[in-house]
């Protein structure tokens, strides 16, 4: 039955697999290697309340004190508790027994909590033992980051590169620092390396076609965004973005933007950037209905979005719809946003964010 489990849980069956674990746990003759087992198939089917509880039920040597404290700790971070994950891995580090995972898990939990020295110094001294440890370096990126250091982002990066030259992550992470620094012409090589190295994943294609948008090469970045689409990439953010670049080229002819931002929103209906310009669009040509649809529903999936508020209230205010449209420019209380510098902040705080904490 865990070998079943395990199955189910690697396809996503995550229903499927919860009534076996269910069934599981309602033998009382496991020995305890096999109900930590069966707790770690918790966790992994996202159950991590009930995981926690069988990791606490079982004695600290079960199946070794390393791994169950790693276990309570990753368990209790998953649960968004940094401060006891924290908790659990002290005793560990006090004795100098954090092993890389550990240690990862108790640089990215003071991350979180804000103790950003804390932080860099198990992550810098996990390094120094562990050069080869690929998530010490995105954890570090990350932090730096985060605290606005991008040049020493981008150093730490660099490192990544020297180590890790056939990982197209590496080059996707740096070349995001180098953005955030400004210097995009060097983000744009490191875009197109990384596209070279894994030319099936859409996420380094959309920021190299992002990188030669904002150089002002639109029909560059309108002609990779094709290459990549005739490749076989299906991706809704790379048809927004090629609406934009459309647009850019063209800004007389919104039928091909429509057309592109059509695709992208039958690829992901909750696609918030596509959205909001195919709203905007309608607005400008008069479709009010079919605006505020759109503009609406961007504003309901996000309402973080200042440019799906600003254009929606735009929106409400043409169709006479005053009220609403006066009580959302209040909330924004500054000017419009821009659909593409939201969503491309997105990207690079993703490609810059550790995907886990080990």
């Amino acid at each position: 039955m865990f070998s079943q489990a395990d199955a189910l849980l690697k396809s996503r069956h995550y229903a499927e697999s919860r009534a076996l674990l269910k069934q599981l746990r309602s033998c009382h003759q496991l020995p305890p290697t096999s109900t930590f087992a069966l707790g770690w198939l918790y966790g992994r089917s996202h159950d991590f309340k009930t995981a926690l509880e069988i990791f606490r039920s079982l004695p600290s040597s079960v199946p070794d004190e390393l791994t169950h404290d790693y276990a309570i700790a990753l368990t209790e971070f998953e649960l968004g508790d940094y401060a006891k994950s924290v908790e659990a891995l002290k005793p560990l580090e006090s004795a100098g027994r954090l092993d890389s995972k550990c240690a990862n898990l108790l640089g990215v939990s003071y991350s979180k909590l804000g103790l950003y020295d804390y932080a860099y110094n198990v992550l810098t001294s996990n390094l120094s033992q562990n050069p080869s440890d690929l998530f010490s370096y995105l954890n570090l990126v990350t932090l730096l980051a985060d605290a606005g250091h991008f040049l020493d982002a981008a150093n730490i990066a660099n490192q990544a590169v020297s180590v890790f030259p056939q990982d197209s992550g590496v080059w996707v992470v740096r070349g995001s620092a180098y953005t955030l620094m400004g210097d995009l012409e060097k983000a744009r090589s490191d875009f197109t390396e990384a596209v070279r190295l894994a030319p099936r994943q859409p996420g380094p294609r959309f920021l190299l076609a992002l990188s030669e948008y904002r150089l002002g090469d639109y029909v560059g970045a309108s002609a990779a965004i094709t290459a990549s689409i005739e490749s076989g990439v299906a991706d809704s953010d790379l048809h927004y973005l090629q609406a934009e670049c459309l647009l850019k080229i063209d800004p007389t002819t919104p039928s091909r933007a429509l057309a592109e931002l059509k695709v992208a929103i039958e690829l992901n209906s909750r696609a918030v950037a596509a959205r909001t310009l195919r709203g905007k669009l309608l607005l400008e040509m008069g479709r009010y209905k079919e605006a505020i649809f759109d503009l609406a529903t961007a504003h309901r999936i996000d309402p973080t979005s200042r440019s799906a508020a600003y254009n929606l209230a735009r929106a409400d205010f043409k169709s006479g719809k005053t009220r609403e449209a006066n009580a959302l420019f209040q909330k924004l209380q500054a000017r419009n946003g821009d659909s593409l510098a939201e969503l491309g902040d997105q990207k690079l705080h993703k490609a810059l964010s550790a995907e886990s904490p080990q």
